[in-house]
């Protein structure tokens, strides 16, 4: 059995790396602390660049993976994912940073544009 040092999932014997975070497993279990989480995917570079200066206008660490491969030929691109990165924070504030970009994408949905006001004084769950 295997752990992955990032995600902290445990995998069978056969597996050899996580294939979310495309890291080689360790025999040892990771510690839950340090690891940084995964809040949101996202579909291309700008949308991540959007979503992660928003963490980091609130005070949340946050950095941005790419799922591009670090350059085989022509090929650019990890297709065993449909996004194209996602956004990892620290553990203790991965609840605060989902909250924040929830109230984001559903500001967006209501459609207009999008101000610090509308992300800020939007209840949980509300639009």
């Amino acid at each position: 059995m295997g752990w992955c040092p990032e995600c902290g999932k445990r995998y069978e014997a056969a597996v050899a790396a996580c294939p979310r975070c495309r890291v080689v497993l360790s025999e040892a279990r990771p510690a839950d602390s340090d690891a940084p989480v995964v809040v949101h995917r996202v579909p291309d570079a700008a949308a991540g660049a959007l979503l992660g200066g928003l963490l980091e206008h609130h005070g949340i660490r946050a950095v941005l993976r790419s799922a591009m491969l670090p350059g085989y030929g022509t090929v650019r691109r990890d297709w065993g994912t449909s996004a194209w990165g996602e956004i990892l924070v620290p553990r203790e504030e991965a609840e605060e940073a989902r909250e924040l970009i929830a109230d984001y994408l559903a500001a967006l949905e209501s459609g207009g544009a999008v101000t610090d006001e509308d992300v800020e004084d939007a209840a949980p769950g509300e639009p």
